[in-house]
């Protein structure tokens, strides 16, 4: 079984030097920091690719799109470590020294807070996986709380004082929050330091609400999302950003992802943070802007492409949105919607 163990160096975790790839990885590309780099995923081991940005000594945030035919099984040790895993879709388990488990089926999130001297856990992941996962050691983590640890939950009181004894691994409610952060990274568009600074400042979030739900209580816990509102959100993310052209109706949408049309519109604004009419707009725009630096159509062959019945109709939605029209916007040559 291939063993991970993470430790304090960020230099440990930095771009590996191979004189031959490993099986499992096809093409390594550097994100301009010996520490950051992303892996494309060889068609043996998976379909997809996993990024790892080491921001400092102690604090890493991995994230990952890959899709395993074959159960993926391997033991994993990060001493003094505290991860926060958030998952869109994904399939597996993982399970402590002690027998503790984690089911890592379908959307969420969890927590493991691991102190020094721990035995090894297993894990094993089968089908897609798209999650995050921040990695913060306990020296870090002081650091970042100093003399506000008090304000943590009583399990993260104790590791920062090297008091816990045993692992804690628990899975935790799937906010709106969290899955926001998802989102933002996996769709995160920066390149160089910009990435690096926005990507630290979605992990520091990413903690911040994670402590936050492990203090909530039942009643504030009612608030979020539901498990089937999340996965029917997520689904209908999906088949929008498959079909944002043509999307299905809001009543077949619904119907779709199992959810009823009051359920998904509230779930989408809860999680997306926007309706789903706003949502299909942005996907159209982003793909309208793309066609209109490439050069290649006409604005009304663009109007068509993207969805709109009349390229009026196109032209006055990139007014709305850009405060321009498309012609003036092809020739400023705008890089991203």
């Amino acid at each position: 079984m291939p063993a991970l163990a993470l430790d304090y160096s960020a230099s440990r975790w930095g771009l590996p030097e191979y004189e031959e790839l490993p099986p499992e990885i096809e093409v390594i590309e550097p994100m301009g920091d010996p520490c950051h780099y992303r892996f494309y995923t060889s068609k043996d081991f998976g379909n997809g690719h996993v990024e790892f940005c080491a921001l400092a000594d102690g604090f890493l945030v991995h994230f990952n799109d890959v899709s395993h035919d074959q159960p993926n099984a391997m033991s994993v040790s990060a001493p003094d470590m505290l991860r926060v895993r958030i998952a869109s879709d994904g399939d597996g388990e993982y399970v402590t020294a002690s027998g503790d488990r984690i089911d890592l089926k379908g959307a969420g999130s969890a927590i493991v807070i691991e102190p020094a001297g721990m035995p090894p856990a297993k894990a094993v992941f089968i089908g897609r996986s798209r999650t995050v996962t921040v990695y913060i050691h306990r020296s870090r983590l002081q650091d970042l709380y100093a003399d506000r640890a008090h304000e943590l939950p009583g399990a993260l009181q104790a590791f920062i004082a090297g008091s816990l004894r045993h692992t804690v691994a628990q899975r935790l409610p799937l906010n709106a929050s969290l899955l926001r952060c998802l989102e933002d990274l996996h769709g995160c568009d920066l390149d160089g330091h910009s990435r690096r600074l926005f990507i630290r400042s979605k992990a520091i979030e990413i903690l911040c609400h994670a402590f936050k739900v492990m203090v909530q209580d039942d009643e504030q816990l009612t608030l979020d999302a539901s498990a089937q509102m999340t996965r029917g959100v997520i689904k209908a993310q999906q088949r929008l950003m498959e079909n944002f052209v043509a999307p299905p109706s809001l009543d077949d949408l619904a119907r779709e992802v199992g959810l009823s049309r009051s359920s998904l519109c509230a779930g989408f604004r809860q999680i997306v943070g926007q309706t789903v009419f706003d949502y299909i707009g942005d996907l159209r725009m982003q793909q309208a802007l793309a066609m209109l630096n490439e050069r290649a159509a006409s604005i009304t062959q663009i109007a068509y492409a993207v969805g709109y019945s009349h390229p009026s109709s196109f032209s006055l939605a990139v007014q709305r949105r850009f405060g321009t029209s498309p012609s003036e916007l092809r020739r400023r040559g705008l890089p991203a919607a």
